[in-house]
C-alpha cells in the first residue's frame, strides 16, 4: 500500500510539473519571439513569423533593426521622458500611497471606516471613467505638456493604497503602542519602524507602479502636445510607414522598452513573491 501511495504521489507530482512547464512556456514564448525576432532581417522575419522558426535564433542575426530605430527616432530623448516620469510616479507615489495605507491600517480616527469603504469602492472604478475629469483639472491648472501633467495625476492610486492598507492592518499593534510610549511620533514610526519592516509590499507596489507608468499610452497622449515630453509608447508610431510596416524595427523598439521591466522584476522578484504570499494578491 505504501508503495502504491508513493507511486501515486510521484505520478501526481509529475503531472503538475508538466502543467507548470506548459504554463511557463505560454508566458515565456512571446518574450523569446520578441527578442529573437528583433535581431532577424526583415525578409527572414516575415517568412518565419507564422512558424516555429520564429522562436529560433538562426540565419543572419544582426543589429540593423536597432540601428535603424536610433536613426528614425530620438530614442534617448523619449527614454529620458519615460524614465523621469516613471521615477517620479514610483518614488513619490509609493510613499504617498504607503502613508495613506499606514494611516488607514494602523491608526484610529473618526471617519476611518468611511474612508476605507470609499477606497475599496474606488479600486473598482476604471481609469477611463474619470480620465476626462482628471484632464480638465490638469488643463485648468496649466500643466498641459509638462512632466508634472504626466506624473502628478497618477501619484495616488486606490489599488496601491489598498495593498498598503492590507499590509499595515496585519502589522502587530504592539509595535505602534511601544513606539508611542517611547515618545516617537506617528511620522517617525512610519519612517523608522514600519517602512524597514515593509520591504516586500514596497517592492510589489514599485513593480506594479513601474509597469503602469512605463507602458502608459492613453494619459500621455492626452496631456502632451509635441515631442517635448512624449514617452516611449507614443514614439512607437514614429516607426510606422504609410506603405509598409517594418516589423524588425518594431520588435527591436519593443525589446528595448521591455528590457527595463524585466530587469526591475528580476531584481525585486524575491520581495514581490513574499508580498504576494503574505497579502493573497493574485496577478
Amino acid at each position: 500500500m505504501a508503495v502504491q501511495n508513493k507511486a501515486r504521489k510521484t505520478a501526481v507530482s509529475a503531472v503538475f510539473y508538466v502543467i507548470y512547464v506548459a504554463v511557463a512556456i505560454v508566458f515565456i514564448a512571446p518574450l523569446v519571439f520578441l527578442f529573437v525576432s528583433s535581431f532577424k532581417e526583415e525578409t527572414q522575419l516575415v517568412s518565419d513569423m507564422a512558424t516555429l522558426r520564429a522562436f529560433i535564433p538562426y540565419g543572419n542575426m544582426t543589429l540593423d533593426n536597432y540601428v535603424q530605430v536610433f536613426e528614425k527616432l530620438d530614442f534617448l530623448h523619449y527614454f529620458r521622458n519615460s524614465a523621469l516620469n516613471t521615477v517620479i510616479q514610483v518614488f513619490f507615489g509609493m510613499f504617498i500611497n504607503a502613508m495613506m495605507g499606514y494611516a488607514l491600517g494602523m491608526l484610529d480616527f473618526k471617519g476611518k471606516n468611511l474612508l476605507v469603504s470609499l477606497m475599496i469602492a474606488l479600486t473598482i472604478i476604471p481609469t477611463e471613467a474619470v480620465i476626462i475629469n482628471r484632464f480638465m483639472v490638469t488643463f485648468n491648472l496649466g500643466l498641459i505638456n509638462t512632466i508634472w501633467a504626466l506624473a502628478i495625476p497618477n501619484l495616488a492610486t486606490p489599488m496601491y493604497v489598498f495593498l498598503f492598507y492590507q499590509h499595515y492592518r496585519g502589522m502587530p499593534k504592539e509595535l505602534l503602542e511601544a513606539a508611542v510610549i517611547d515618545g516617537e511620533g506617528y511620522t517617525g514610526i512610519f519612517f523608522k519602524i514600519m517602512t524597514p519592516l515593509s520591504k516586500p509590499i514596497y517592492a510589489t507596489v514599485a513593480i506594479m507602479s513601474f509597469i503602469r507608468a512605463w507602458g502608459d499610452l492613453l494619459w500621455p497622449t492626452l496631456v502632451t502636445r509635441d515631442n517635448t515630453w512624449r514617452t516611449l509608447p507614443q514614439a512607437l508610431r514614429g516607426l510606422n510607414d504609410s506603405v509598409y510596416t517594418f516589423w524588425g524595427q518594431i520588435f527591436a523598439f519593443s525589446a528595448m522598452i521591455t528590457l527595463p521591466i524585466l530587469i526591475i522584476f528580476l531584481i525585486f522578484q524575491k520581495q514581490f513573491v513574499q508580498s504576494v504570499a503574505a497579502t493573497g494578491v493574485k496577478g
